[in-house]
């Protein structure tokens, strides 16, 4: 089965390839090194306008909301033209022959729903972040912003449109991941008990989720900047309601299918351990009742076959969750929650 990657992309993955296929750098240099300075030039040219006398709590934030912005078109690459096709892959392998079809259907459509249904997204997205800059414009007179027209105020707004667009996409992914997965835990998968992952071939599962969270994850450099503004600002709500939507996204995109694929892998494994326990059952009195030493020799060692493969099959571990996933979604959760914990207790 083949998935192409590049049949539909989104709009910043589009502009990204047409800087990688010309540069002899990798992926990632070429990207941070042409996408990745929209946010630090931007910043440079408010500092620029302002004088560049800001307070270093400004600027430190400053800084990290652009590394964000410099981190995030990366992340998004590397979702759609790597993260996504080694799902397809591996999700073969535990789907059905006869699905692979329909898994190849799924995955596409939402490939392109990813790339294609973006613009609301970004839309309500962007205008929130618009919202949250001008209610709390004091924040910005305080940096020596002297009114709406001043064009350090303009530089700052095309950073806060720039910074909606990009983290669009990572709510985006997010969506797209949850409502994939949905569907094709839908399919009549198969539970592979012997599978190297450990968890009876379900560990695609967790690799997809677990890759989303962390795209997402790294917004949490936003959050010094957007509790900076809140601080000072005068309508903190507005910023606390953004990051409150947002450390929901980051909980919510790993745990959301993960668990439905775990209801979904304990209904088909509690039926195939009926069918296994029938079998056995029947194979058992069909034993019992016969009087021919050659056939229930056989017989006996059909039945110890079947109650090990019922023993195997009842032991595999059906949650998406290995080491390397549960260290990811630590570290993807513990950065923003140090930055809640450090606005809460330091600041």
């Amino acid at each position: 089965m083949e998935f192409d990657e590049t049949e539909e992309t989104v709009w910043l993955t589009r502009l990204m390839n047409g800087f990688v296929e010309r540069s002899p750098l990798g992926e990632s240099p070429t990207i941070l090194l042409t996408v990745g300075i929209v946010p630090y030039v931007l910043t440079a040219a408010f500092l620029a306008l302002i004088g560049g006398d800001v307070p270093s709590t400004f600027l430190v934030a400053q800084l990290l909301a652009s590394t964000l912005l410099a981190i995030a078109p990366v992340l998004v690459w590397n979702y759609e033209m790597a993260v996504f096709p080694t799902f397809v892959e591996r999700a073969a392998e535990v789907t059905p022959h006869d699905d692979n079809r329909e898994l190849l259907a799924i995955a596409t459509r939402y490939k392109r729903f990813f790339a294609s249904e973006i613009r609301p997204i970004s839309v309500v997205w962007t205008g929130l972040v618009l919202l949250a800059v001008f209610a709390n414009y004091e924040y910005f007179e305080s940096l020596g912003v002297t009114g709406y027209a001043d064009p350090a105020f303009l530089v700052y707004t095309l950073f806060a449109v720039w910074l909606g667009t990009v983290t669009a996409i990572g709510v985006q992914g997010a969506i797209t991941t949850n409502l994939c997965l949905r569907e094709i835990g839908e399919l009549d998968f198969t539970i592979d008990p012997l599978h190297p992952d450990g968890l009876g071939g379900l560990s695609t599962v967790g690799y997809f989720a677990i890759r989303t969270t962390t795209m997402i994850s790294v917004g949490a450099l936003g959050l010094p900047l957007a509790f900076d503004i809140a601080r000072i600002g005068g309508f903190s709500e507005i910023i606390y309601g953004l990051v409150v939507v947002y450390v929901g996204m980051i909980v919510g995109s790993f745990v959301f299918p993960t668990v439905y694929i775990n209801r979904r892998a304990n209904e088909i494994k509690r039926d195939h351990l009926m069918e296994k326990r029938e079998e056995i059952h029947e194979l058992h009195t069909r034993l019992l009742d016969s009087d021919d030493p050659e056939a229930m020799s056989t017989m006996q060692i059909k039945l110890d076959e079947l109650r090990n493969e019922y023993e195997i099959y009842d032991r595999v571990s059906l949650y998406p969750m290995s080491l390397s996933i549960a260290s990811r979604l630590a570290s993807s959760v513990l950065l923003p929650l140090a930055f809640l914990l450090f606005e809460t207790y330091l600041a």
